[in-house]
């Protein structure tokens, strides 16, 4: 009997500055809800992406909410899943840097971050799939959000 092998592609997520939070803090408001859909998407096999300066806002931010501990703990923690080919960091060149320029302008009206405008560049190319985010910013230009948490 012939085994039937899916070839269906995985799903694509990317990973923004308000999920590596969530995920990394158990105190903050949608931990569980974060960490339920990455765990769950996890074992479906899907595969996550990131950028340069999401880990930048994150770090950033973990040190100045919470301490370098946390700050240092994403960071192993991302290399890791780096290493298991769990996690793909996506570097911002000039050409994305230029491009992504172009998305901060098209939806100023939508107060979308540069970091913000830099993530749409990205998912475009790389055809993701969805956002792990808390930003409800990316649904209002026409992105797949998840968790589904309405702000």
């Amino acid at each position: 009997m012939t085994k039937f092998i899916s070839m269906i592609d995985p799903k694509r997520i990317f990973i923004d500055t308000s999920a590596w939070v969530e995920l990394m803090l158990k105190g903050e408001k949608y931990h569980q809800e974060v960490s339920s859909y990455f765990t769950n998407e996890d074992r479906k096999g899907s595969i996550f992406f990131t950028n340069d300066y999401v880990l930048d806002e994150t770090w950033t931010r973990l040190l100045t909410w919470q301490g370098l501990f946390y700050a240092k703990s994403l960071r192993k923690k991302t290399r890791e899943a780096q290493k298991v080919l769990k996690l793909n960091i996506i570097w911002t060149d000039e050409n994305i840097f230029n491009r992504s320029w172009k998305n901060f302008e098209k939806f100023g009206e939508h107060k979308l971050s540069f970091t913000d405008a830099v993530i749409t560049t990205v998912v475009k190319d790389l055809r993701i799939d969805e956002i792990l985010t808390l930003d409800a910013g990316f649904q209002k230009v026409g992105f797949t959000v998840k968790p589904d948490i309405r702000q």
